[in-house]
């Protein structure tokens, strides 16, 4: 299948969902750029992908815009940008502060920047869309996800309240909300992980959305509308089907 985005940008690009996407955009016919901030990995992927490398760490605002303008002027307009780069922290007992800010660090505020770099190159080019990778941790208050889930969960709510400014803009704003897929972020969760799917299957899904022109892309759907269910049901019935969920999780 042929894809209608002549350019892709993927951050996140040297490893799971994105390396998966890097892959199947490649095989699309798209000119695809992947970031990542380990050059060596990015390097491997990049070979492996037919993709071009540019090594990048999302918290650096500066180096975001220096990433997006030079794609910009060296290659042309980028049609589809995948802000896809995420990070799970383990967390200390007592510490909700330094982890939360850790993880908005990279899944919001590195989002943003990219945003922010990406908007008005787009609106001067007359379009293009952006696709934001959040997850379907990001419904509910998960027991064990306090600053993972916390910053999904913030990410999800910027992309909504987004959206009709960029679409005002001409750019096409897309959320993606994956559950379980095996990633090395996946990896360190202890917690059950049910309907784990791989990489370019995630991918496969995405790019189907993506091409459909869905704003929101949740998948597998047997956990995505469980979960948009429970989140009408009342917090105390919610918290407490959850502390009986962790109480059996961790015997």
């Amino acid at each position: 299948m042929s894809s209608r985005f002549t350019r892709v940008w993927i951050t996140g690009g040297s490893s799971g969902i994105g390396l998966a996407l890097a892959r199947a955009y490649s095989e699309a016919g798209s000119e695809v750029f992947i970031s990542a901030r380990d050059p060596e990995r990015l390097r491997q992927a990049a070979k492996a992908t037919g993709s071009t490398p540019l090594p990048l760490d999302v918290t650096d605002r500066e180096a975001v815009r220096d990433a997006v303008a030079q794609i910009w002027e060296t290659h042309g307009p980028i049609d589809l940008a995948i802000l896809n780069a995420g990070a799970s922290f383990p967390r200390k007992p007592n510490d909700t502060y330094e982890n939360l800010t850790r993880h908005l660090e990279v899944n919001l505020l590195g989002v943003a920047a990219a945003v922010d770099a990406l908007w008005p190159r787009m609106r001067e080019a007359g379009g293009g869309s952006i696709a934001v990778v959040a997850s379907l941790a990001g419904y509910l208050g998960l027991p064990g996800t306090v600053g993972y889930g916390t910053s999904k969960a913030a990410l999800i709510y910027y992309v909504e309240a987004l959206w009709h400014e960029l679409q005002k803009a001409g750019i096409d704003l897309h959320l993606i909300n994956p559950g379980f897929v095996e990633t090395p972020l996946v990896a360190g969760n202890r917690l059950p992980k049910p309907f784990m799917m791989s990489p370019a299957e995630a991918a496969r899904r995405i790019v189907e959305g993506l091409e459909a022109g869905r704003f929101e892309i949740a998948f597998p759907r047997r956990l995505a509308w469980p979960l948009r269910l429970l989140r009408a049901f009342p917090s105390r019935i919610r918290l407490w089907l959850f502390s009986r969920a962790l109480a059996l999780w961790v015997k």
